[in-house]
């Protein structure tokens, strides 16, 4: 699938395709601006894995925070609370994100409630998240997607309380 990404002025678009083989999970990525290319597996990129369920959630998984050569698990997760075929911007309800902690460990932060921000003026599309985990970051996938969960469900339940009026 073709992703427009960077714009440089009013040349040309970055590109990158991924062709995904699921019987043997071997990723070519063509890049159309550095004209190059690159096997992979969707173990070191993380895309083309399927989802995984967490603490009620399916996690989809991206690339690693680092390419390294023995990196060989995904490096985010976006959050959806349905397994979809193709996740979109409506089924994204929260992320988790790999990070380095003290003396280089892996960490996790997650977030909820993206805000979806288009491209504009040539830079990449982004989201903002209305509320993240802070400064303390969780030691497992897990232990991020449980936050996640648990976050989303107090909103819910806060949505529900305002929708009566409060009244219990």
């Amino acid at each position: 699938m073709p992703q427009r990404g960077v714009r440089h002025g009013d040349r040309h678009d970055r590109i990158t395709v991924r062709l995904l083989c699921r019987a043997c999970d071997t990723v070519r990525l063509i890049g159309g601006e550095e004209h190059d290319t690159e096997t992979t597996t969707t173990a070191r990129i993380g895309y083309g894995q399927p989802p995984k369920r967490v603490a009620g959630l399916w996690l989809y998984p991206g690339s690693p925070l680092l390419r390294l050569r023995d990196c060989n698990t995904p490096g985010a997760y976006l959050c959806s609370r349905e397994k979809v075929d193709r996740l979109s911007e409506k089924d994204i309800v929260g992320t988790v994100t790999e990070g380095r902690g003290k003396r280089g460990a892996t960490v996790w932060h997650a977030a909820i409630g993206p805000d979806f921000h288009p491209p504009v003026r040539g830079l990449s599309g982004y989201a903002v998240w209305a509320k993240n985990s802070g400064e303390k970051p969780f030691t497992s996938v897990t232990a991020a997607a449980k936050w996640v969960a648990a976050e989303l469900d107090a909103v819910a339940a806060e949505q529900a309380d305002g929708a009566t009026g409060g009244a219990g």
